[in-house]
Order: C-alpha cells, then structure tokens, then sequence
C-alpha cells in the first residue's frame, strides 16, 4: 500500500472534519461549481453597475432569478437522472445543423472566458506591481486555468473550486460587514416594481443574462456518469444551494455597490475605492483578489460545458475529465486567453467593457436557445405535466422577450465601443 497515493476523498476524510466537508461535497459541490460559473467578472461589474446607478431598487430581480434558474435547473437536472445529455438532444433533433449549431455556442460561451481572463490579467498587474503587465497577466491566469484542467479527477477540481467561491463570498462578506447598511431600503429593494425606462428594463434583463447561465445546463445534463446520481432529489438539493449561494454573494455585491457607489463609469478598481475610503487600503486589495478569484474559476468553468458539447455534437460519449473534455477545455482556454489580447490591443475595448459586454451577447443569444432546447428534450424523455411546462415556458418567454428587448442597445453598444 505504500506506493499507492491516496484519493482526494481518503485525504480529505483523513483530515479533522475531513469526513463533513467531503460529506458536503458530495452533496452540493456541483451547485457550487456552478456558482463560481456564473459568479465571474460579468456579474461583479454588472451588479456593481446595478447597485450603482439603481440603489437596492433592482434587489427583487434576484428572487425572480432564483426561481427561473430553479425551473431551468430542473429540467436538466431530469435529463441528467436520464442520462441524456443536451447537445447529444439538440443534435438529434437538427439533423442538419446541429453540428455546427452547437459548435457555434461553444465558441460563444468561450467569450465569457476572455472577458474573464482580460479582467483576471488586469487584476493580476494589478496586484502584483514588479511585473505590472495585463499581457503578464492574462498568460498566468490562463495557466492556472490549464492546471485546474489538468487535475483532471473531478473531486480535485470541485474542490478547488469551491475554495475559491468561499473566498469570494468572505471577501464581500467582510466588506459588507464593515459598512453601516440602510437595512429598511434594502428590504424596500426586494419589493417587486417596474418601469417604463429603457434602461431599468435593460438593467433588469443584464441581471436576469448574467445569474441564469446557460453552460451550466448543459454540464449538468451530462454530469450522470461521474455523480453517478439517479435520484432527482439529489440535483434539486445541490441547485438549491448553489443558485442561492450565487444570489447570496450577488446580493453582496449590489448593497456595497448602492452603499458606496455614485452613477458613472465603471473602472477595473471602482467598486473597491469608495470601500478603501471608508474601511481602509486593505479593503480594495480584498475587493481586487476576490475579482481575481471569480474571473479565473469563471473562464475555467464555464468552458467545461464546451468540454462536454463539442465531443458530443462529435458522436462521441464524453465523461467530465477524459481525454477529448480535457483538449476540448484547453484548447478553448489558449483561444480565450489569445483572442483576450487583441482586443485589449487593437479596439476600445477594455476589461471591464468586456465583462460587461460578453454575458449581455450570451444571455441575448445563446441563453434563448438553451431555454427551448431544454423544453424540448425533457419532454421527449419524460411525461410532463400541464402546469410544469407552463411553468418552464414562462422562464423561457421571459428571457426571449428580455433578449430581443436589449439586441438593438446592445449592438449600438458595442459599434460604440469599436
């Protein structure tokens, strides 16, 4: 046995309180991963954004997003019970097409992950200052992304992962607690409201783009043969905890954000000085290792749904961490980190534009797409009733709606920015 090296669970478990954390791992660390999916540089400064030109008016947007990614989560977490991953769905049912289809939203989820890794580069010069280079940057926060790759037991990464989430979460965590919070607005904020003005809707739908995100449907309905769940109950608990971890930290964000900020443009540091002014120094590099935190487990994960697809719209079965996942993850890491460059270079892009921008074009196209192929796959496998798909078609008119409703700013948008 002495040439044999231990598992990540046997070394967890062998540890004080290993047992517990391995316990809750396994429960809720895929709900977790999906939380640092989601909880990247889009939604730092989008939410930051939010706080900072709408106060806590918009906090109700984040039960709303609770409740359709619940909805959205359920049904793919039925086709994973079924083992009948969703791209394997979407190419039986577009014959011709469906290839590329799904090659197409696999290039356009890897835009999240050079935004990420544009911010993580900047954030990284930042905070380092004896090499103080984006370029720097960029390259090493790519590399770390290959290295979480390359663990390539899916325990390891879950957990490293969820080491970084909880770093997040602290982070802000401390940050609030070292604030005087008006509470009674905060819970006026959770108080449902709408407006007329074009940008309140537009805020609305940028908030419900960047919490309800499409990749994590697709990794979960092919997450069976390494869960190796078969109960239902088993995914609801784990979504459960880990969409309200997401709006947990989210809400965060958008209280220091409505405590601290004033309207105007976002920059790469902004959240965190008005913070520094009132906690102290420290408080921004707090604020600046938690970007760094969430960019970095952001691109990384939000590629493991394209790790699944490809090889999949390919006819070939893939299992979270096998070979074709791994070159499929790597290779769109290298492409993100690459395509990061240029457009820092060579258009008026910056990296928070690109945080911003990146989620705004997923939630417009690929998010819609997602929505109804996933209505579509859960009843072909299963007898859903009346209501259920009444429900399910509800969240997906609403994120249609809310896309179309925001294509035409979005373009003026970014033909601004270029």
């Amino acid at each position: 046995m002495s040439g044999e090296s231990a598992s990540p669970s046997e070394f967890v478990e062998a540890i004080p309180g290993g047992e517990a954390v391995h316990g809750a791992l396994y429960r809720y660390g895929l709900g977790i991963m999906f939380a640092a999916n989601v909880f990247g540089a889009g939604s730092v400064y989008i939410l930051a954004d939010t706080g900072a030109n709408f106060a806590y008016s918009l906090l109700w947007v984040l039960p709303l997003a609770f409740l359709i990614d619940i909805a959205l989560h359920d049904m793919s977490a039925r086709l994973a019970v079924a083992d009948e991953p969703l791209a394997e769905y979407i190419l039986d049912a577009v014959p011709i097409g469906g290839r590329p289809l799904l090659v197409g939203v696999s290039l356009l989820s890897a835009l999240w992950a050079v935004s990420n890794y544009a911010v993580a580069g900047a954030a990284l010069a930042w905070l380092v200052p004896f090499f103080d280079n984006v370029i720097v940057g960029i390259v090493l926060a790519a590399g770390f992304g290959v290295g979480i790759v390359q663990m390539k037991v899916y325990d390891r990464i879950e957990a490293v992962i969820a080491v970084m989430v909880f770093a997040v979460f602290g982070s802000y965590g401390l940050l609030l607690a070292g604030l005087d919070v008006p509470w009674q607005s905060v819970a006026a904020g959770l108080q449902p409201a709408l407006a007329t003005d074009i940008g309140y809707l537009t805020a609305v739908i940028a908030l419900l783009g960047t919490t309800v995100y499409w990749p994590n449907f697709f990794i979960q309905s092919s997450i069976q043969p390494t869960k190796e769940w078969s109960n239902i109950w088993d995914y609801r608990r784990d979504n459960a905890a880990g969409i309200a971890t997401t709006l947990t930290i989210g809400s965060f964000v958008m209280i220091v954000s409505a405590v601290t900020l004033s309207e105007g443009s976002m920059t790469l540091t902004g959240p965190g000085v008005p913070l520094a002014e009132i906690i102290g120094q420290g408080a921004l590099v707090v604020f600046m290792i938690a970007v760094l935190c969430a960019t970095i487990t952001s691109a990384t994960g939000t590629l493991f749904g394209a790790g699944f697809i490809i090889p999949q719209s390919l006819g070939r079965h893939t299992v979270f961490g096998d070979t074709a996942f791994r070159r499929t993850v790597i290779a769109l890491v290298v492409l993100s980190a690459a395509t990061a460059l240029p457009m820092l270079l060579y258009t008026g892009f910056g990296p928070v534009e690109m945080a911003i921008i990146m989620p705004a074009v997923n939630g417009a196209i690929g998010l819609p797409l997602t929505v109804f192929a996933l209505i579509g796959a859960v009843n072909r496998y299963y007898d859903i009733e009346w209501y259920e798909n009444l429900g399910f078609l509800a969240a997906g008119i609403v994120l249609l709606i809310g896309s179309l409703l925001t294509v035409q700013s979005l373009y003026e948008t970014i033909m601004g920015i270029l």
